[in-house]
């Protein structure tokens, strides 16, 4: 067999170990930073971590104080593992992510969504052919607006006004018939703290005050 392709295989080989390990290790880091300011923000009454093949994510679960009463969502890491797989996921777009959906027993606002433009036909809203609309421009980012009913639509000019990076925001959105707000976010090096804290603070908006 020829020496160079030998020798060509174990680089490979070992460059592909390396990557692995250095991989690994980021996505934890990652994983590790945005889980931290999950929790700051949220301040868990109890928390569960259900680790999604390997290095790849968790989903979460935290019981939460009223308004709230528990947060379901997941983090999904960017395959650094992977040397082979990591530059394809790259080239369509599957980066770091992470999706929250915060459940209360009280009454919302009316359904509303914040989506950054791209992602909208992704979104897949049920019913948006019937929703009004108006779009909007913030931190060189094309956002819409889409709401039912009255328009509480100031909620989300406020939500994108108090954003520090509009940029890492793809979904924001009120549901008032399965009482819940959801958002996801695309993380940049793991750095959520101030984002989740103003995103928490506006999904309060979308929730009426506890009847007496």
């Amino acid at each position: 067999m020829n020496p160079l392709f030998v020798g060509g295989i174990a680089a490979l080989g070992i460059a592909a170990t390396v990557q692995y390990f250095l991989g690994v290790r980021k996505n934890r880091w990652i994983a590790s930073r945005i889980s931290a300011a999950a929790e700051k923000t949220f301040a868990p009454k109890d928390s569960n971590y259900v680790n999604i093949g390997g290095a790849i994510g968790h989903n979460f679960t935290y019981a939460l104080k009223d308004p709230w009463t528990e947060a379901k969502g997941a983090i999904t890491l960017s395959p650094r593992q992977s040397m082979l797989y990591l530059p394809f996921s790259r080239l369509i777009g599957f980066g770091d992510r992470f999706f929250a959906n915060l459940y209360t027993k009280r009454k919302m606002l009316g359904e509303m969504h914040l989506v950054e433009a791209g992602h909208l036909r992704r979104a897949k809203i049920d019913g948006i052919e019937h929703m009004e609309r108006r779009e909007v421009r913030k931190g060189g980012k094309r956002f819409v607006m889409l709401w039912k009913g009255k328009d509480d639509t100031r909620v989300l000019d406020e939500t994108l006004e108090a954003l520090p990076d509009p940029s890492v925001l793809r979904h924001f959105c009120c549901f008032p018939d399965n009482r819940t707000v959801f958002f996801y976010l695309v993380p940049r090096k793991g750095e959520l703290d101030e984002v989740l804290r103003v995103l928490e603070r506006q999904a309060r908006a979308c929730v009426r005050e506890k009847e007496s």
